[in-house]
């Protein structure tokens, strides 16, 4: 959101995103975690409103999870401070869409990129569990891009803690995923995006008891007001904790 954008236009553009999201909800048929790779840059006065999803193909011994979507507003105060609210949804096999958690929190640029380069921030974030049961989390880590050229590569290192009486760890679960891109130019890119989830560092267990995927994605830029994003790709398990395919898509409102 830039400075001469009225409050009312703002409001507008909200509730408009709020129903593209939920027609998509509603239009989503057979899709845990999102898969989106955060960027560490951050811009004063920059409104984003953003859109993760996912469809799952196969079973997945640990994840058995149907279809999964994530709604992320983000503003940045400073030119160093951003604030993050994000609200998750699952549907799990046999059961319906349900929210999951409401998640508030802020990231810190601390070395800003300017052109090639490298960029690097923090994140953290309190996870608020929205079904009963389930335990509060927080979530905190670094985001880290390298940019040479049309070339990037973004890698972010997650660690979770669960909170209250509903734990069921002691450790930390750990969540590391990457993304190396080529931007052909300034509307077309082509990548390979990895994502993999440790559930408890004390007990990591072999590597088929661990969640990894990885696969291809295609990235779309429109210029304009808003700015649009677009993603697209089929993420295949490599362990058999996870899901044989996973389809992610992203879309990303920039004001």
């Amino acid at each position: 959101m830039r400075g001469d954008v009225g409050h009312g236009a703002i409001l507008r553009r909200i509730s408009w995103f709020c129903l593209v999201f939920s027609v998509l909800l509603a239009a989503a048929q057979p899709v845990s975690a999102q898969f989106y790779v955060r960027s560490p840059d951050v811009e004063k006065g920059e409104f984003k409103l953003e859109e993760h999803g996912a469809i799952y193909s196969g079973p997945g011994e640990d994840e058995r999870r149907r279809q999964s979507h994530e709604l992320e507003a983000k503003y940045g105060f400073t030119d160093r401070w951003e604030g993050i609210a994000e609200l998750t949804a699952r549907e799990n096999v046999g059961d319906s869409l349900k929210w999951h958690r409401l998640e508030l929190g802020a990231q810190y640029e601390m070395i800003e990129r300017h052109g090639d380069g490298l960029g690097l921030a923090f994140r953290s974030l309190y996870e608020f569990a929205l079904q009963s049961g389930d335990p509060d989390e927080i979530l905190f880590g670094p985001l880290g891009k390298y940019v040479w050229g049309q070339d990037s590569l973004t890698v972010n290192a997650f660690f979770v803690g669960q909170v209250g009486d509903h734990r069921d760890i002691d450790s930390l679960e750990f969540k590391f995923n990457w993304r190396l891109k080529h931007a052909f130019n300034d509307t077309w890119g082509l990548g390979v995006e990895s994502f993999s989830e440790i559930g408890d560092l004390s007990h990591t267990g072999p590597w088929d008891e661990q969640k990894h995927r990885v696969g291809p994605v295609a990235y779309l830029e429109l210029e304009g007001m808003p700015k649009w994003e677009f993603a697209a790709g089929t993420l295949f398990g490599v362990s058999d904790a996870t899901s044989d395919v996973t389809f992610k898509f992203d879309i990303e409102a920039e004001f």
